[in-house]
């Protein structure tokens, strides 16, 4: 609309060019050419899209597939890509038994073609805890982003699901009683990295890296790396009398705390026979005979604080933050506990 003949004239004569080009363009179409154009402007017309639009989302689509690779060839290139960063085998183990398991639904399909929908339902669908399903979209949202950083998927499908909140509780702790029955069992090649979670709570994946050099029991100091640790950051750690005490037995100029195979067999052999021993003294063995995760270091983490009272302190120990430990560890133990804890010693028969 116009608000004079003039005005109306005036845009003629300036879209006058325009309108003749597109009408011989139009003229140029064969018959079956406008027909699909016009049944196509009748199907996008519902969705408010030109014509154009869906052309060009479409061409964008067809571009991103062509580049793109099937999940298979993803997680292939994750893992190593992994590797390659040097993480260590136990991880490395994890993320492909993870990436396996989808791959049973998706590693024939097209990355870029996987939607958030269809990795929310088969989360839901896994049937396990609330802990294992986190760690299961952890692995996926890292997989994915590696995706869209290498221009597999236009954007990271994971970040649109669902997160699912696990249950928060005490971490499980073992007694002074209990530590020392295993210590007491433990096979001497891994007596040394138990102790050094118990007493100083070094990560498990951290003592699969740990050499012997990097304990040094004339200082009195233990050195966790940045190559090692979880945090990427160096740590020192002030090792308790008792821990000196149980690792300068087997302590070595060089060489790795623990042994290469076999952790997982002695660790369960130490249990079982550390809660036998308890229960032929009329002791409880609860925690050695439902170990709880992450036992020795949680333990450590508990006792430390409620032996220093200085969360800045045993954060900087453990290598997290002071709201992780304050949120967790907090008046789980006593004082008197905490020594008793610190106060385990090798008999004089080991």
């Amino acid at each position: 609309m116009f608000p004079s003949r003039e005005a109306a004239e005036e845009w003629l004569k300036a879209h006058r060019p325009e309108l003749q080009r597109f009408g011989r363009s139009a003229l140029a179409l064969s018959a079956s050419q406008r027909a699909d154009a016009e049944q196509a402007l009748r199907i996008l017309a519902e969705h408010g899209v030109t014509l154009t639009e869906a052309a060009r989302a479409y061409h964008e689509r067809t571009k991103l597939l062509k580049r793109s690779v099937t999940f298979q060839t993803l997680r292939d290139e994750l893992i190593a890509a992994k590797r390659a960063d040097g993480k260590s085998e136990k991880y490395l183990i994890d993320l492909r038994s993870r990436l396996t398991a989808f791959g049973r639904t998706f590693d024939a399909r097209q990355a870029a073609a996987i939607e958030a929908r269809e990795i929310d339902d088969w989360l839901r669908e896994l049937g396990q805890s609330a802990v294992n399903r986190m760690n299961f979209r952890r692995v996926l949202h890292l997989t994915f982003e590696f995706a869209r950083m290498r221009g597999y998927v236009a954007e990271n499908a994971v970040a649109k699901t669902a997160k699912v909140k696990a249950e928060t509780c005490s971490p499980g702790i073992l007694t002074p009683e209990e530590v020392q029955a295993l210590l007491n069992a433990a096979d001497a090649s891994l007596r040394p990295s138990l102790a050094l979670s118990a007493f100083a709570g070094v990560r498990d994946a951290e003592i699969d890296r740990l050499n012997w050099d990097k304990v040094d029991l004339e200082s009195g100091y233990l050195r966790i790396d940045s190559s090692i640790a979880k945090t990427a950051s160096n740590r020192l750690i002030k090792m308790s009398e008792n821990l000196k005490a149980w690792l300068a037995p087997y302590a070595q100029a060089e060489g790795r705390v623990r042994p290469d195979k076999g952790v997982r067999q002695l660790q369960q052999e130490a249990r079982e026979k550390g809660a036998q021993a308890l229960r032929d003294l009329g002791i409880k063995a609860g925690g050695l005979a439902k170990w709880p995760p992450n036992a020795l270091r949680h333990s450590f983490a508990s006792y430390r604080y409620a032996q220093v009272g200085e969360p800045a302190t045993v954060a900087e120990e453990c290598g997290h933050s002071v709201q992780v430990l304050k949120a967790h560890y907090r008046e789980l133990v006593s004082r008197e506990q905490a020594q008793r804890w610190f106060g385990v010693f090798p008999p004089a028969s080991i």
